[in-house]
């Protein structure tokens, strides 16, 4: 019996030496000051902390990022975006819905967040070869400047455009939700979540915020590996058996 556990012990091990993930975290904190736009790459391949976000939690080099993926409300152009920073109190319930802290989400101790100033905006994620996205989670609020009900559909397509991962969220007068997709990509594949807002009862642009991005990148073995991991696995249960008989 105690031979039979060892040898489960070993399967464990195995299991979760290959499922060891990395975490970054965006809080758009030391970008500047209102209407700054988000830097196109932010938190791309990060190995260490930077400007508006940590990598306590582990890094994620393997990860690039790309902000407005199509250059969207730019005129198309690739290298713009119009993602910004906005820094007013009216954004605190998306501030402190994750209380991150740090001068990386909140300097200066007031709400810093990644503004949507239109209607549709995109996030990229791509894997390089043998590693894999994990979309976490991140916080979406409304803010209640302006009273009124927005639509918004979240989506997460990979390169071939279809979609693993959607969610309707609806706001009405200043609310923030924390949005857990949980998903985990394919090795080496790239990703793109979508902002897409359907319906607004007034002129709600610029009126909508991000706050504590959360992504981890998972190492994934080659499946010769997994092979090899196999039959060695059996021959250690094919060997415990033939002890204990």
């Amino acid at each position: 019996m105690k031979r039979q556990l060892a040898t489960l012990s070993l399967a464990g091990m195995f299991l979760a030496t290959a499922s060891i993930s990395q975490a970054t975290i965006i809080g758009f904190g030391q970008l500047g000051g209102n209407n700054t736009t988000v830097p196109k790459t932010l938190a791309s391949a990060a190995t260490a902390d930077g400007s508006g976000y940590v990598v306590s939690n582990g890094t994620t080099p393997n990860i690039a990022l790309t902000w407005d993926v199509n250059g969207e409300n730019n005129n198309g152009n690739l290298a713009t975006n119009g993602w910004d920073i906005h820094t007013s109190n009216f954004f605190l319930p998306a501030e402190n819905l994750t209380a991150g802290g740090g001068a990386w989400d909140n300097e200066g101790n007031i709400a810093r967040i990644g503004q949507l100033d239109f209607g549709i905006h995109t996030i990229g994620f791509a894997a390089d070869p043998g590693y894999a996205l994990v979309l976490n989670s991140f916080d979406f609020g409304h803010t209640a400047e302006t009273a009124g009900t927005t639509v918004w559909d979240l989506t997460l397509a990979d390169s071939s455009a279809a979609v693993v991962w959607s969610q309707v969220v609806t706001f009405l007068n200043g609310q923030a939700f924390t949005i857990s997709p949980n998903f985990t990509g394919l090795d080496g594949e790239s990703y793109t979540l979508t902002f897409n807002r359907t319906s607004s009862t007034y002129g709600s642009n610029g009126r909508h915020a991000l706050d504590n991005l959360s992504f981890n990148q998972v190492a994934v073995p080659e499946p010769s590996t997994f092979v090899a991991a196999a039959f060695g696995l059996l021959g250690l249960v094919a060997a415990a058996r033939r002890r204990l008989v």
